[in-house]
C-alpha cells in the first residue's frame, strides 16, 4: 500500500513539474548544435562565456568563440541552453580589430551565428545575448558595459 501510494505521489509531482513554466522540466531539452558543428571544420574553441537570467541565475545560454588557426578567421555563436527549440531572442557579434562590426541576431530556435571574420594576430570584441520569455535581455557573464563584450587577443 506505501508502495502505491509513493507512486502515485511522485506521478503527481512529477506531472506539477511538466505543468509549471519555468522549473527543471524545461532543462530536459538538449540543443542538438555545439559551437564546432556551426562553425566548420578547422575552428576550435578559444574561450566561452555564459548568459544568466540575472533575476533567477538560471543558464539561458553560452557565448563561444573560435578560431582556425590556418586561415586566421575567427568565429562566434550563442548556443541556447534554455527556451531550446522555441523562438526567442537570440544574438551573437564579433568585431575585430581590423574589420567591420558583424552580428547575427533575432529570433532563433537553437543557436545564433555562426559569424566568421578575418582576426589575424589583432584582438576582437566578442559576445552575445539572450531574451527571455518576459522580454528582458540578458548579456553574457563577462560582458564589458563600456565595450559591450570580451576581448581576446590573438
Amino acid at each position: 500500500m506505501q508502495r502505491v501510494i509513493g507512486r502515485i505521489a511522485t506521478a503527481a509531482a512529477a506531472a506539477i513539474l511538466v505543468a509549471l513554466p519555468g522549473t527543471g522540466a524545461r532543462a530536459a531539452v538538449l540543443n542538438p548544435y555545439t559551437p564546432e558543428a556551426l562553425c566548420g571544420l578547422g575552428f576550435t574553441a578559444v574561450d566561452q562565456d555564459p548568459i544568466h537570467d540575472a533575476a533567477t541565475g538560471a543558464r539561458l545560454g553560452t557565448v563561444h568563440l573560435l578560431r582556425n588557426p590556418f586561415t586566421g578567421y575567427g568565429c562566434t555563436v550563442t548556443i541556447k541552453s534554455a527556451y531550446v527549440g522555441t523562438l526567442s531572442g537570440t544574438r551573437v557579434y564579433l568585431d575585430p580589430e581590423w574589420t567591420t562590426f558583424r552580428v547575427d541576431e533575432g529570433s532563433r530556435l537553437y543557436a545564433a551565428g555562426p559569424v566568421h571574420l578575418y582576426l589575424g594576430t589583432g584582438c576582437a570584441i566578442w559576445g552575445g545575448s539572450m531574451t527571455d520569455a518576459a522580454g528582458v535581455v540578458h548579456h553574457h557573464d563577462r560582458a564589458n558595459p563600456a565595450i559591450g563584450g570580451a576581448v581576446t587577443c590573438f
